[in-house]
Parts: structure tokens; sequence; C-alpha cells
């Protein structure tokens, strides 16, 4: 069965007519003050499993009446729902440069080195970076996949660092990264609010390497996509300056 050229018109109108009235169902909402409707929400693996679990909370007990949608993948995979507009906000690691969208730093993030408790450094506190190409040579470095913003991240520090790893393995998440670490498969670097349990708990050991490697987190909204009050008070929520303490209270 095909679609006939008639019901391909039809469709494009519907469509349109279907996005108008959920359009006009959240403006009505907005004009009696009610935060409600549905919100969604793109987020990156680290942000999205780990910060974005915790602003959702936060922003239920203030408006339990709004409904989310939640969608996971990496920072290349976000990005491109923003931009066809088939979210209301991206939450991703990483710089982004898109012309058609608003790109907003919302938290700051370090970059740790770790190693298995098991390792033959897990009782070194700090490392010179030029020492780091050396005692770990002939140590598989584990890596996000392409299209990560972590990966990238990291990519960036490692030659900041002049390390350059013969041996990488690249698997497909951060909780699979931290498993490997605990196994002693291999060194990694993480960003800090993926391992708060495992450094709470021993499991792996920080390294301090050189100063502090930052990056932000940043909040894409398409320009030109019609705002909802739910989206305006979450943006409003994720965007206070003292973010990184009202999670780190939540933690």
């Amino acid at each position: 069965m095909e679609l006939t050229q008639a019901g391909a018109t039809l469709y494009g109108y519907a469509t349109e007519i279907l996005e108008l009235h959920r359009v006009a169902e959240r403006a009505v909402s907005d004009l009696v003050e009610l935060v409600t409707g549905k919100l969604t929400i793109g987020a990156s693996f680290t942000v999205g499993e780990y910060v974005l679990p915790r602003l959702l909370a936060a922003f239920t007990r203030r408006y339990p009446e709004v409904k989310f949608t939640v969608t996971i993948g990496n920072t290349e995979f976000v990005h491109e729902h923003a931009r066809d507009s088939s979210i209301d906000i991206g939450l991703v690691e990483g710089l982004v440069e898109d012309p058609q969208l608003k790109v907003t730093k919302f938290l700051d993030d370090e970059l740790i080195l770790i190693v298995s408790k098991n390792h033959s450094l897990a009782d070194t506190i700090s490392i010179d970076p030029e020492e780091i190409s050396i005692k770990f040579k002939s140590i598989p470095f584990l890596s996000r996949e392409e299209g990560s913003g972590t990966r990238l991240a990291v990519e960036k520090a490692l030659q900041r660092l002049n390390y350059h790893p013969e041996h990488i393995i690249t698997l497909g998440s951060t909780q699979a990264i931290k498993e490997a670490v605990e196994a002693n498969l291999g060194v990694t670097m993480l960003s800090k609010w993926t391992l708060r349990k495992e450094l709470k708990l021993g499991s792996i050991k920080p390294i301090r390497c050189c100063d502090p490697i930052t990056r932000g987190f940043y909040l894409l909204q398409h320009k030109e996509k019609f705002q909802s009050r739910a989206t305006a008070e979450f943006v409003k929520l994720i965007l206070q300056r003292d973010l990184a303490a009202v999670l780190t209270k939540l933690i």
C-alpha cells in the first residue's frame, strides 16, 4: 500500500493542525497560570543518567502536574533532535555550535582520571603529566563511542596531557566503562558527576594528573520553537546560580 498524492497533502496539513492544537493548549494553560502539560527532554548519557533525574525530582516537587518524556542518547543524537524541534529542550555535555539553537551553559563539570582499587597505582594521589605516558603506556584506555560529548572532551584532555594510549577499548556507556575500570581492565577519565557512588565505596581511585580539567554541560533550545510555561519554569530551574549546590544536596 502506498500513500496517494492527496493523502500526502492531507498528512502535511494534519500534522500542522495537531501541532497548532498542542501549542494552543499550552498557551491557554499559561494564561490561567497553570504549570501543566508535557515537557519533552533530550539528554546526553552523562547528563541524562546522573544529573537529570535529580533535576526532575526537584522540579516535580514544585510542579507535580507536569508530565515528562525523556529521550537519552549521545550528544550528537540530542543535537539533531533539538535542531528538528522534536524535543522541547536538550541537555548535553560539551559545547554545540548551531545557528538554529540557543546554547547556554548550566553546569560545570570536571573530568577525573580513575583506576581500579586493585591497580598498582591505586594509592597514588597525584602524578606529573609527563609521567602519564610512561606509567600508563601498556594499560588499555577505556573510551566512549564516536559522537559522545565525553569522548570529545577526553580526547582534548589527553592531547593537553600529551598522552596517546597505545590500546583504546571503546564502550557504549559510562556504566560499562566504570564496571571495566573496577575489574581492572584499564584506566579512563570520566565526569565527577558519574563517580560519586564508586568513589564513596572506594571501588575506584582518582589520580590527580594536572590542574582540574573542566568542561560545561549545556542547554539547547530551538530559537523558533514555542516555549510553554512548563518549559520556561524548567529552564529557570536549571539556570539558577546555585544549581551545583542544589544537586549536591540531592545526592
